[in-house]
Parts: structure tokens; C-alpha cells; sequence
């Protein structure tokens, strides 16, 4: 066994970096404060936040409460809101050329007595042309449409950070996030080093050796995280780490986004939406004090100009005189996000187009392995090599569920639908599943990780696409039809229940930020509401 590493490295700051600095500040605090190890960060002083990626994904709270941030003071200080899952519209007609909306929700049943809820609601709860007879999939499903369509919080006002039933996560000001990060991570004995990195040296092994700055000469190195961005100065460009493109699978490598006020400051709506454009999709994440939109589009069927018109008649009077700001993404990975004594995260690392909010979760996940697999100075590369296929998996597990939300689409208006439904390539193992899809549903069984998306995401996506219209399903002849309206009817109390008791989430971000009142200390078991469904 080698020695322990005790200079950690972190190159870029920005969301990426200052979180890999928080973490393992956290991490190891002990050995900090005893000055045994130290955790640098070095970043441009002529370099800014993005600033995107102020819709998160379902485990942010673990992310804070890792890092050891309050929730209460996160919410003010980033202007936040809750999310309680994505909902989709435009992105597929029914039978009457309607437009059809649905919710990826953060929580649903997982079984009706023991069986996949899909084949009972396929059974009892759908038309043969695959619309709802009354509640779509995800409403009689998950308490989340409703509680989205009341913009109602997910908990009750006074209770403690963190403290649910109601799966939640958050939407942010990326910007003042960072600045967060930054600020805890000073806090907990990160070191902070402004300069330029002009050169990347390496020694004879290939390791990387020295990081040579403008301003501060030689900086040493014996671990270093790239957090780089598109840039990937140390692991793709210092040590020739190739980049691969997910291009043929997914087109869309573009945004322009803007910020704009609220219509109605109260109306908060606790969901990120994306709706399909032209060319793309279009997302509205609404934080407590403006909103934050954008189209993500192809250059390949629009030009930027072209791509701000349509984005801009799409918002309307609202839009009137904002510029968009275009941001080129650089969709895809590195092939290995670990060589050698380098580890890049965030966007040196890779990026999948921001349908599904993974982008800080790729950064939190990729750190959760690191801590299994810390490395000591002998840099074993039976470790990197287990950590790069877990980070493969991963980003293979993100390219099918998106893949499946344009090829499973049934526009066919634009040449861009066309060609995400009969031209682009679809992974194998989406394929796969597609057909297998045609006679069963999605179970764990037919997924071969399960880091993020699960058989839940699955089946919301495609019961919201109509995919199991005109099918029967075996499995649900054990439950009758009188069965089915007695399960729906129960919940229909349970979650008008709910929604009594729910705060509007204006209202409870008011109370959290300290700005009403009108608070309450009472605390309940939202358990016994929902009667074990649906959490």
C-alpha cells in the first residue's frame, strides 16, 4: 500500500469545483484543521460562472447536507423553490392532435399489491388509443401532479431543514450557489489561489507533476480534479485523454437563455417545465424572484439567430427587449474520467444536454465513488478502472432515458422530430428495451443500473407517450375493473387530504425566508394522509 494522499488539487472553481472542494473538505476536516492535508483551488480570476443548471435533480439535499449547508439558508440566499419533478408538454399529440402533457414525478407507487402498477392502469385506467379514461398515468400514480398543479409546497411550514415525506428537490440561482460553495469551502480550510495556468507538466510515468502559473510560479501536484469545464485543460488536452461525442444519439448542442420577471410573483409552480420547440425543447425553471428560460436546439436545423426569433415569439411581450446569451455545449464524455492521478468533474468530465437536470448530480455521484475508491500514491488501476465503469454506466444510463424522450415522440411537424424519431441512432440497450417494452413493462430487471432513472421514470415516459396504447396485459387479470375504481377513488381522498393540509409554496418560501408572519410549529406524519401510496 502506498501513502495517503495529502494534497488534493482542484483546478477551475465554479459549481464543479468549489462542490469537490466542499466535499472533501468535509471529508476530511479532521486531517485540515490539523494542517496534515491541504485542498487547493486554483481558478482564473477572467473566467465566469456559467451559471446554468438551476434545475436539480432529486438528491440535491444530499449534496447540502454532505457539505453541511442549512437548508433555510440556501433558500434565501439562492432565491429557491422547490421542485417535485419535470413535466413535458408539446412534446407529443393524442389522436385528435391535441397537445399532451405529463410529469416525470420525484415520487410514484412502486406496486398495486405486489404487481407493476402499469399493466393494472393499462387495464382499467386507459382508452385502447392509449389516452387516460379519466386520470393520466402519473396523476393516478404519484401525488406530484397535484400537488404541481396547486403550487403547493412540499412540507409544512415550521417543520426543520430538510425534514419531508414528499420527495423534493430545488431550483436555484446557479450564480449565487457558487458563490455559497465558495464561501463554505474558505470556511472549512479550502485554500484559494486566483491565477492562470499557463503550462501542465508531467513526469516520466505520464503522472501529472507541476501546474505552472502566471502569477505564482510552480504549484506541485500530487492529486488534481480537472473541473476545466468544456475545456478539459488537464485530462484532455496535459494527458490526451480523447473526447467522445455523443452526437449520434443526441442533436441538440445549443442554448439561448434568458432571465425574465414573474408574471405573478405569488404563482410559483413547483416543477421545471420543458416544452418541445421547433427544433428542441424549450425549459422554464421558476426561482422565487425571476424565472429562468432557455431553448436548447440543434444548430444543425437552426442558427442562432433563427433559434432566438422562434424562442423569443414563443415567450412573447416578456421577451420583447432581452438578448439571449448562446451557450455552445459540447455534448459527450471523456473516455476515462480518471487517468492516472487526475480526476475530472463536471463538464471536463462529460455532458449530456440539460433535459433531466443531471449535471450537478453527475459531480455528486462522481464524488460519492471517489470516497469508496480513494486513492493512495501507488494510484492501483484496478480502482480507476472500477470508477470509470461506474462513470460509464452512468452516463450510458443518462443517453438512453433522454434518447427514449425524442425517438419515442409522435411529432412529425418538423424535420428535427423527424429526425430524432427515424434517423438518429438509439444506444443498443434502449433498443433493446423497446422491444422487449412491446409485450411487458419496464422493471428493475430490465435496467442494467440504476444510478438515477429507474422503471418509474421509465413507465411515466412512456405511458405519457401513449407506448402501451391497444395492448393487454396478463398480468393485471388477477384485478378486477371495481378493484381499480376503489384504489382510484381512495386516492383521489388521500390526496385531496393532502392539499388541505399542504402550504401554497409561496407562502411556505415566505415563512423559510423569514419574510411572513404567519408560521406554524405544527409537524405531521404526511405518512398516514397518503395512506403508504405513491412515497
Amino acid at each position: 500500500m502506498g501513502a495517503p494522499i495529502r494534497d488534493y488539487t482542484i483546478v477551475g472553481g465554479g459549481t464543479s469545483g468549489w462542490i469537490a472542494a466542499c466535499y472533501l473538505a468535509r471529508i476530511f476536516e479532521g486531517p485540515i484543521k490539523k494542517g496534515a492535508m491541504t485542498i487547493t483551488v486554483i481558478e482564473s480570476p477572467d473566467v465566469g460562472i456559467i451559471g446554468v443548471g438551476e434545475s436539480t435533480a432529486r438528491p440535491m439535499a444530499d449534496l447540502l447536507r454532505i457539505i453541511g449547508i442549512k437548508e433555510s439558508e440556501f433558500i434565501k440566499r439562492c432565491n429557491v423553490t422547490f421542485k417535485l419533478g419535470g413535466l413535458f408538454t408539446n412534446w407529443e399529440t393524442d389522436e385528435n392532435g391535441k397537445n399532451v402533457t405529463w410529469v416525470n414525478p420525484f415520487s410514484s407507487q412502486t406496486d398495486f399489491r405486489g404487481l407493476n402498477p402499469g399493466y393494472i392502469y393499462a387495464t382499467h385506467g386507459m382508452h385502447d388509443n392509449g389516452g387516460p379514461i379519466t386520470e393520466n398515468y402519473t396523476e393516478a400514480m404519484s401525488n406530484c401532479p397535484a400537488i404541481i398543479a396547486a403550487r403547493k409546497g412540499p412540507k409544512i411550514i415550521g417543520v426543520e431543514d430538510y425534514k419531508t415525506d414528499i420527495p423534493y428537490s430545488y431550483h436555484m440561482d446557479a450564480i449565487e450557489f457558487a458563490k455559497m460553495l465558495q464561501e463554505r469551502g474558505k470556511e472549512l480550510g479550502v485554500r484559494q489561489i486566483l491565477d492562470h495556468v499557463n503550462e501542465v507538466k508531467l513526469d516520466e510515468r505520464g503522472f501529472v507533476k507541476e501546474l505552472d502559473l502566471r502569477e505564482n510560479g510552480v504549484h506541485p501536484i500530487e492529486f488534481v480534479i480537472d473541473a476545466t469545464g468544456f475545456a478539459s485543460i488537464i485530462i484532455g488536452k496535459a494527458l490526451g485523454n480523447p473526447f467522445e461525442s455523443f452526437d449520434k444519439y443526441l442533436l441538440n448542442d445549443r442554448a439561448a437563455v434568458i432571465q425574465l420577471p414573474h408574471e405573478d410573483p405569488t404563482k410559483l409552480e413547483p416543477t421545471s417545465r420543458a416544452t418541445g420547440m421547433n427544433a428542441g425543447w424549450s425549459f422554464r425553471v421558476p426561482l422565487f424572484n425571476r424565472v429562468g428560460t432557455g431553448y436548447v436546439y440543434s444548430s444543425k436545423f437552426l442558427s442562432d439567430d433563427e433559434a432566438v426569433d422562434e424562442f423569443k415569439a414563443f415567450i412573447g411581450p416578456a421577451a420583447k427587449d432581452a438578448e439571449p446569451r448562446i451557450i455552445r455545449m459540447r455534448i459527450g464524455k471523456a473516455r476515462y474520467s480518471w487517468v492516472k492521478n487526475c480526476l475530472a468533474l463536471g463538464m471536463s468530465s462529460g455532458f449530456v444536454e440539460p433535459l433531466e437536470a443531471t449535471a450537478i448530480y453527475s459531480v455528486q455521484v462522481a464524488l460519492d465513488w471517489f470516497r469508496s475508491y480513494l486513492p493512495d500514491s501507488d494510484f492501483d488501476p484496478a480502482v480507476t478502472r472500477r470508477f470509470n465503469e461506474l462513470n460509464d454506466r452512468f452516463y450510458s444510463e443518462v443517453v438512453d432515458f433522454i434518447s427514449l424522450l425524442f425517438h419515442a415522440s409522435n411529432r412529425d411537424d418538423t424535420p428535427f422530430w423527424r429526425a430524432v424519431r427515424h434517423e438518429m441512432e438509439i444506444p443498443q440497450s434502449l433498443k433493446d428495451n423497446l422491444e422487449l417494452w412491446r409485450s411487458t413493462m419496464p422493471t428493475e430487471l430490465d435496467l442494467p443500473t440504476n444510478i438515477f432513472f429507474s422503471p418509474t421514470s421509465y413507465r411515466a415516459a412512456l405511458f405519457g407517450k401513449h407506448f402501451f396504447k391497444g395492448r393487454e396485459y396478463a398480468q393485471a387479470a388477477a384485478f378486477s375493473e371495481q378493484e381499480w375504481r376503489h384504489y382510484t377513488g381512495m386516492r383521489r381522498q388521500q390526496i385531496t387530504q393532502l392539499l388541505g393540509r399542504l402550504p401554497d409554496q409561496y407562502q411556505l418560501l415566505r415563512s423559510i425566508r423569514g419574510e411572513s408572519a404567519a408560521q406554524s410549529s405544527t409537524s405531521i406524519n404526511l405518512t398516514g394522509i397518503l395512506g403508504g401510496h405513491g412515497l
